[in-house]
């Protein structure tokens, strides 16, 4: 087949996965589910090449003297490259939701709430379905060989759990992150533990399990901080892949020393994402801020497209390797062992979260599902476990409905939170709407009364002009005829005056007249005496 189809074809998938995400967000639908059907369909890429390449099909028959099987061959060909899509994307998945977490309080209350929940989520659950499988439904087998078979479906999935809650409350979204991881973490421990006891004979002890898990996590934690140590001298710029390198490879080496490997993604997660309160003390001088804080931003958002595509093509192949026709092979009894199983599940889910939430049980009761982790372990049932092949045929049909329900199941929880969602926010929006519609009725009668306000302040301005007005002309008036009678009365006065003058000076011309008289008679009187002394 031309390389540029499968090329186009690559490329198409995680254009349509994109478009998915942003469906599952607005919706709810978890978009793994609808990865798993588009994967079912590709099945049909052999009627599909058969019909379009019918000339590139017969020559490579001819060539190679057998059918052509698909894209990717025959299924071991399938089931190795599902395998290590699946230990990718569940680094990835794991190490994107850890550097989300932080240290804190709500931190603290959520993971001792959800380490308990996974726990006893998981040791209910495998144990429960487990009696059921070896006592109802396969009785040749053991309670130990059903236990392989019950562990895988009682882990449930961080892979599909984790990309569907980024609207959830941080307590809500820390609680369901912890308890999924808890659940990968554990559910891998005691499949490791089921197994070692099937091939030694001998049931390890609690003893050796907590020792495990004790030495996982010192190493874990050691480890971690001599990653961040190292990490932040190195001045490349190819650093962040090849830290998640050394990931991958110290995963498989703790698989390969039984450890805890899924402890490892996590701690280490968790650490750089929160270094600030683990480096404190003499570590403190060791650590440089701006450099951790640099490696931090760009692992995360390396880490983030990474999972995208990882995870697009894990469950897309997932759709493609899986056989349908195992839900219809025995259809009957296949679906009666899942609802049974099905029920069993959710009713140990429902007896933890009810009391954990104090009574508060929807939707967490229904985020539970089951995928990645599941389908991993169920391919690691060897041949040299298989006690009762009949029952082994159906297990993957059990296997692959309860995959899906659990789907469905959290679908639907999902779609109603985002309805109680939408329904707040309109209610909000219309309260929000009330209000402004409320301030601005108010707004408006202000302004409405204010216009009468300035409009009345007017009209009484304009009055009081005009009284002022009147009132000048009157004053005017009054004024001019105070000056005309002030005017008459200096008239009057001057002439008065002009009289008394008159008066004076007739006095005056009076009195000279009597004077001169009074000389005349005074000169007389002298003539008459000096005629009288000659």
């Amino acid at each position: 087949m031309d390389p540029l189809i499968v090329i186009i074809a690559l490329g198409a998938i995680i254009i349509i996965s994109h478009f998915l995400n942003i469906y599952s967000e607005n919706t709810g639908v978890p978009s793994v589910l609808i990865l798993i059907f588009f994967g079912a369909i590709l099945q049909l890429d052999t009627q599909i090449a058969a019909i379009l390449f019918p000339e590139w099909i017969l020559e490579y028959e001819s060539n190679y003297n057998k059918p052509w099987s698909g894209v990717l061959g025959d299924d071991n060909v399938k089931g190795n490259l599902l395998e290590i899509l699946g230990v990718g994307g569940l680094i990835l998945i794991l190490l994107e939701a850890a550097l989300d977490l932080k240290i804190n309080k709500t931190m603290i209350v959520s993971s001792s709430k959800a380490f308990f929940v996974a726990l006893f989520g998981l040791l209910g659950s495998s144990f429960l379905m487990a009696y059921l499988i070896s006592s109802i439904f396969a009785p040749e087998l053991d309670l130990l060989h059903a236990l392989l078979y019950s562990v895988p479906l009682s882990i449930i999935s961080s892979a599909i759990i984790i990309p569907s809650i980024e609207s959830f409350s941080e307590e809500k979204k820390s609680f369901l992150i912890y308890e999924s991881t808890f659940s990968d973490v554990l559910g891998i421990l005691m499949f490791q533990v089921v197994v070692g006891s099937l091939a030694t004979g001998a049931i390890m002890s609690s003893s050796e399990i907590i020792g495990k898990l004790v030495l996982s996590i010192i190493f874990s934690i050691v480890i971690s901080i001599i990653l961040i140590y190292l990490f932040q001298k190195i001045k490349g710029h190819t650093k962040l892949f090849l830290l998640f390198s050394i990931l991958i490879l110290l995963y498989a080496v703790a698989e390969k020393l039984h450890l805890s490997a899924l402890l490892i993604v996590l701690i280490f997660g968790i650490i750089l994402n929160n270094y600030k309160s683990v480096f404190v003390g003499f570590l403190a001088k060791i650590i440089k801020p701006e450099k951790v804080d640099a490696i931090q931003d760009d692992f995360k958002m390396i880490m983030r497209e990474s999972a995208f595509v990882v995870r697009t093509f894990f469950f897309v192949l997932f759709g493609y390797y899986v056989s349908f026709e195992s839900l219809f092979t025995g259809y009957g009894l296949v679906i009666f062992y899942s609802l049974i199983l099905f029920a069993a599940i959710y009713f140990i889910r429902f007896i933890l979260i009810f009391p954990t939430f104090k009574g508060r049980y929807w939707p967490e009761v229904f985020l539970s599902p089951r995928g990645l982790i599941t389908i991993l372990l169920f391919f690691q049932i060897t041949d040299q476990y298989i006690c009762d092949l009949t029952w082994h045929n159906q297990a993957e049909g059990v296997l692959l409905f309860i995959i899906l329900g659990s789907a469905f199941t959290m679908s639907n929880a999902l779609i109603g939170v985002k309805k109680i969602e939408s329904d707040k926010r309109r209610k909000k929006e219309k309260a929000i709407s009330k209000e402004k519609n409320k301030h601005l009725n108010k707004t408006w009668l202000k302004e409405e009364h204010n216009k009468q306000m300035h409009k009345l302040q007017d009209n009484q301005d304009a009055d009081t002009k005009s009284n002022d007005q009147d009132g000048d002309t009157k004053a005017d008036n009054q004024d001019g005829d105070t000056k005309a009678n002030d005017q008459d009365s200096d008239t009057k006065a001057d002439n008065q005056d002009g009289d008394t003058k008159a008066d004076n000076q007739d006095g005056d011309t009076k009195a000279d007249n009597q004077d001169g008289d009074t000389k005349a008679n005074d000169q007389d009187s002298d003539t008459k005496a000096d005629n009288q002394d000659g």
